[in-house]
């Protein structure tokens, strides 16, 4: 099958070219709107997602089987200070490449967030109601409605990821963790504020079986586990034998923020393990496949 990655760039996107290039079975496209930091054996077309000319003409030209996007402002603050940068990343470039295949066979994959509810509960479902509190987590939510009408063929992956960037995106809060522990930099980490984490080596595999089924609407793929930002810090210490002397745990303090934060972003994956009968891994496991890909020059 054909496959056309967008974001090729980024932490998902870099991760799941190098993913499917070793998975039996796939032809790999990506695209990205500047060069890749490294060159990966693949074709790689640039162009910007928000321009409805060049969706088509790269519909067009690559002619995928399945489209899986991960292009999004992840930068929470720049979303809430520029709302139509916001809009443009997040909801335009995902309702430009669901039109650009509605009415054809082909799949669209989108990769969502868990930002999109008030906190005040853990584990949130796919069928509890989102309400998300700053801009990032509306455009995201919006991005889902756009991809799900314009296109019947889709699936909305709801998640929270980390992993090693194999493209130029700014370090992911795994990538800065590691750093920070390796270097003995004094850091905070909040003892309440709560998240389902998944390794993107553990994902990848996941949204690989989502993408050969006929699954459509939204479906979570986290983590089994819901930690702390401090537990998932300490975690990490221990796991690649860090000292945790410069690490201060402290509560969350809503004032902390200039843009609203919700205390708990979890999701509960069990609709994912009911349908494709598959486990997702506690945090320790994800931990230990991040320790086993660590490169070289870091």
């Amino acid at each position: 099958m054909r496959l056309l990655i967008t974001g090729g760039n980024g932490l998902l996107g870099s991760n799941l070219i190098r993913y499917f290039l070793g998975a039996p079975g796939w032809e790999v496209v990506a695209t990205s709107l500047s060069q890749p930091a490294v060159s990966p054996p693949v074709d790689f077309i640039f162009g910007d997602l928000a321009d409805p000319l060049f969706v088509g003409t790269l519909v067009a030209e690559t002619m995928p089987d399945i489209v899986i996007n991960t292009v999004a402002l992840v930068d929470i603050d720049k979303c809430e200070n520029e709302p139509e940068l916001a809009s443009r990343v997040n909801v335009v470039t995902a309702k430009n490449l669901a039109k650009a295949i509605a009415g054809t066979d082909r799949r669209l994959i989108h990769v969502s967030t868990d930002h999109l509810f008030d906190g005040g509960k853990p584990f949130n479902t796919e069928d509890d109601r989102p309400a998300p509190v700053n801009n990032y987590g509306r455009t995201k939510l919006e991005a889902e409605r756009v991809c799900l009408e314009n296109h019947a063929d889709t699936a909305v992956i709801r998640t929270n990821f980390y992993g090693w960037c194999r493209g130029i995106n700014r370090p992911n809060f795994g990538e800065w963790m590691y750093k920070s522990l390796r270097d003995k930099a004094p850091i905070k980490l909040f003892t309440d504020y709560y998240y389902t984490p998944i390794e993107v080596d553990h994902l990848a595999p996941a949204l690989e079986l989502v993408a050969k089924s006929d699954f459509t609407g939204v479906i979570n793929i986290a983590g089994s586990e819901r930690v702390s930002k401090y537990d998932f810090g300490a975690s990490m210490a221990e796991a690649f034998g860090f000292s945790l002397e410069n690490v201060t745990p402290i509560p969350l303090d809503p004032g902390a923020f200039t843009v609203p934060r919700q205390p708990d972003l979890s999701l509960s994956s069990d609709k994912f393990i009911k349908v494709f009968n598959r486990s997702l891994p506690k945090m320790k496991e994800g931990l230990a496949l991040f320790k086993e890909t660590v490169p070289e020059i870091i």
